[in-house]
């Protein structure tokens, strides 16, 4: 019985050496280890450039997005198509659209010369867009074509214009009512701007002017209105 706690001393002994020559974990250097993810191409700088995922760990970089042409340049292209068109319709301006064109289901009953200037003035002006955002196949000649959705999208925008203009407008407006077109909403872009963004103010540079009395012409005097000095 005395010689146990002499062992008790010998095993405890033992124990801490032993733990004092384990060997210590190596602290692994940054970006190795089985942790570490593998190192990929430098994320790319600058706002113009755009990175898409193209396998685990890496990146492709695209180029920057392409600018769209200018306004001025965009009516240059189009005033090709249209001179194609009234050269190709010669002698029949001003019949209706629907029988000098094909596939004319909304814009029936106006003359195929105001078709054309419809097409180029109110729909592509109000949008910056060419002939080709909705006619795809025009170099072609073929304007016919439903393949592009633009096309079907724009005649339900059509559509919404006139129920706008011939219903409910004149139940606001009984007298000089107004009509709206694409420009209304679009403002010379594609898709209409936010609510942050607006006309500078009437009269103002830049704003539209001073609406006239509506329904006594200019110089006449509404009814009742005394002349000056009276």
């Amino acid at each position: 019985m005395a010689g146990r706690p002499g062992m008790l001393v010998i095993g405890v002994f033992v124990v801490a050496l032993s733990c004092s020559r384990a060997p210590a974990t190596p602290t692994p250097a940054p970006g190795t280890g089985p942790a570490a993810a593998p190192a990929g191409p430098a994320a790319p700088a600058g706002p113009a450039a755009r990175a898409q995922p193209a396998e685990p760990g890496g990146f492709v970089t695209l180029p920057p997005r392409r600018m769209p042409p200018s306004r001025d340049s965009l009516t240059k292209l189009r005033s090709t198509y249209v001179a194609q068109v009234l050269h190709d319709i010669a002698g029949r301006e001003n019949e209706p659209a629907e029988q000098v064109f094909k596939n004319v289901q909304v814009l029936k009953g106006i003359t195929a010369q105001e078709l054309v200037t419809k097409m180029d003035k109110e729909y592509a002006t109000a949008l910056s867009w060419n002939c080709t955002n909705c006619h795809r196949f025009a170099n072609q000649g073929n304007w016919a074509s439903d393949t592009s959705a633009n096309k079907r999208r724009a005649r339900f925008m059509q559509q919404m214009e006139n129920d706008i203009n011939q219903s409910q407008l004149p139940r606001l407006y009984p007298r000089d009512t107004p009509k709206v077109s694409c420009a209304t909403c679009h403002r010379g872009y594609n898709e209409p701007p936010s609510a942050e963004y607006l006309l500078p103010e009437r009269g103002k540079p830049g704003g539209v002017p001073f609406p006239q009395r509506f329904g006594h012409p200019p110089g006449r005097r509404p009814p009742g209105a005394r002349p000056p000095g009276e």
